[in-house]
């Protein structure tokens, strides 16, 4: 066992016997029953066998992770990836369009932006992962009735480390409330709702991976989140438009809505390979 494989070991060791200590503590503290103690144990277990992956997890702490990991940041923010990420989208050639119906409900959207290095270097050849709701707040491969792929590709950013994707404006979308995760919400009184949001992984073999998301200002639930997960530095301008000249460079025929956002990526250190 080297030594990178020791460290490893021991952070594993010492983070999983202060997290029993701390919830031995809090059950003396709170006097938790067995009872509840099954309730609890239950809970967790029904939300995978419900089909919710992570999520009941990612809605209560998946934001704190990537607050640590933004400690001292020299690029991008990380964000949350969610519990709907799926690996494997198809591969988008330019001019980029999403996979989606034919007259899939929402606005046009026009996503574009640069990635660089922290200097401002241009970066050619990034990976965009992209995958969003769509107009009803649906993700596709999850839920159902949807085709597969909608609105997930993948695609570079050019020579100029630019990119530019046509996609549709999604909405605020309420979580599933059905299942464990909706019970615990509903019983604290909280909503279920996430503002609007696109899903982005950023990844260059020489640099870090990057997961974002990318909220609009002015939008729904900003403020309250129920995912906790809306950063500043995670908010874009979205920007109606509706010049007759612009709408014909990009032969359409009703107002589209354009939004930037630029990614920075921290190259690859010896700790971090």
């Amino acid at each position: 066992m080297n030594v990178e494989e020791n460290r490893v070991k021991e952070r594993v060791r010492i983070i999983i016997e202060d997290l029993e200590q701390t919830l031995l503590e809090f059950i003396r503290k709170h006097r938790i029953t067995h009872e509840e103690y099954r309730c609890a144990s239950n809970t967790l277990v029904g939300s995978v066998k419900a089909g919710e992956e992570s999520l009941l997890y990612d809605v209560f702490v998946e934001a704190a992770t990537t607050d640590t990991g933004n400690i001292d940041n020299q690029g991008s923010l990380e964000a949350v990836e969610g519990p709907f990420y799926l690996p494997n989208a198809p591969w988008l050639e330019a001019p980029c369009v999403l996979p989606q119906r034919s007259g899939e409900a929402g606005d046009v959207l026009f996503f574009h932006g640069r990635v660089t290095s922290p200097d401002g270097t241009p970066l050619a050849g990034v990976e965009l992962d992209m995958w969003q709701a769509d107009a009803d707040g649906l993700y596709s491969n999850i839920h159902p009735n949807l085709p597969e792929w909608n609105l997930r590709g993948r695609f570079h950013s050019d020579a100029r480390g630019a990119f530019e994707v046509r996609t549709i404006v999604p909405p605020p979308y309420e979580i599933p409330k059905s299942g464990p995760t909706g019970t615990v919400l509903k019983a604290l009184g909280r909503h279920l709702f996430r503002p609007a949001h696109l899903h982005v992984k950023v990844t260059h073999p020489q640099y870090r991976s990057l997961i974002s998301q990318v909220y609009f200002d002015g939008g729904e639930y900003l403020e309250n989140d129920v995912a906790n997960a809306v950063r500043e530095g995670l908010i874009a301008k979205l920007v109606r438009q509706e010049d007759p000249n612009e709408l014909a460079a990009r032969a359409l025929t009703r107002p589209y809505f354009d939004v930037r956002y630029d990614f920075v990526l921290v190259p690859q250190t010896a700790s971090s390979t």
